[in-house]
């Protein structure tokens, strides 16, 4: 650890969130996980210059191994060894990598929601009292993190607001052109939606992680292209600062986002429109909430 700080010291901008630079969802079945980025012109494209302006939609999807599958918790296998949560967790982790891969998210804010209450805390606490799945997948978050120096920020959505990454994470039965172009006629956008790979190196890392073990580090430390260079005379596109941070969680300025059941707007997707949709927090940091039992959050409050 001491070698790699004074390799790698932290930078304040991969500590303090900005304005995110892209809104994402995730969500995870019992067959697997997936979820969906809309970046905004703010990040560097990896790649080619032919991909500067190349900021469509990123869709993504992993189907669970069958010794996954068949160890989740549910009625008719009440001794399983993995829960929802676990799969949930997960799946987080492979949607931050997912954009990881396509852009350079370095000292960018990424704004990631789930419709699973465990996981949003857990993901916002970054660490577990336990020795199950979520301790070793939350180790991997701090890893990823770092290896990426990206800020991230994770919100809750409602299930019924959830549609994409709902899709994302169950229609395995189709190919990867029915599944984009499902996407594409469901859920019409000016850009036509692309399929975010995940490497390989990745996906072993997680699912090792669900099996409660540890992959070498060197796993998860993986981008599939250089970003492109900005020169010289280039210009670095910023969005502006979110918040002026407190020392305590529960004073934050973010503005409290409130939806109803009908939440999702497919027109506050589209990029034109994606700016002002990234300055949206349903849950602020610091906050409780009723709904969960006291001794449930007694046992995660930070």
């Amino acid at each position: 650890m001491h070698k790699d700080i004074v390799s790698h010291p932290t930078r304040i901008a991969e500590m303090i969130p900005l304005l995110a630079s892209a809104l994402g969802y995730h969500d995870a079945s019992g067959e697997g996980a997936g979820g969906i980025w809309f970046p905004h012109a703010s990040l560097n494209p990896r790649g080619d210059h032919d991909n500067l302006l190349n900021h469509h939609p990123i869709v993504w999807r992993f189907r669970l191994p069958h010794d996954i599958i068949d160890s989740l918790i549910t009625d008719k296998n009440p001794n399983g060894t993995i829960t929802n949560s676990d799969l949930e967790l997960a799946g987080g982790l492979l949607h931050l990598d997912a954009i990881a891969q396509y852009f350079d998210v370095r000292e960018h804010t990424l704004l990631s929601k789930t419709d699973n209450l465990a996981t949003l805390f857990w993901q916002r606490k970054g660490s577990a009292t336990t020795i199950n799945p979520p301790a070793y997948l939350l180790c991997l978050f701090g890893i990823h993190q770092r290896f990426h120096r990206y800020v991230p920020r994770h919100d809750y959505i409602l299930g019924i607001s959830n549609p994409m990454a709902d899709d994302a994470s169950c229609l395995f039965h189709l190919t990867d052109s029915q599944f984009l172009q499902y996407f594409h006629n469901k859920f019409p956008q000016n850009e036509y939606f692309r399929r975010g790979p995940i490497p390989s190196k990745t996906l072993s890392c997680v699912t090792s992680a669900l099996r409660k073990k540890m992959c070498p580090v060197e796993s998860l430390l993986v981008v599939s292209q250089a970003p492109v260079p900005i020169g010289n005379n280039g210009h670095r596109s910023q969005l502006n600062w979110a918040l002026s941070p407190f020392s305590q969680p529960s004073r934050t300025k973010y503005k409290s986002y409130k939806s109803l059941d009908d939440a999702f707007v497919l027109e506050n997707l589209q990029q034109d429109m994606l700016q002002s949709s990234l300055d949206q927090l349903k849950i602020t940091y610091g906050s409780k909430l009723g709904r969960c039992s006291s001794q449930w959050v007694s046992l995660t409050h930070s």
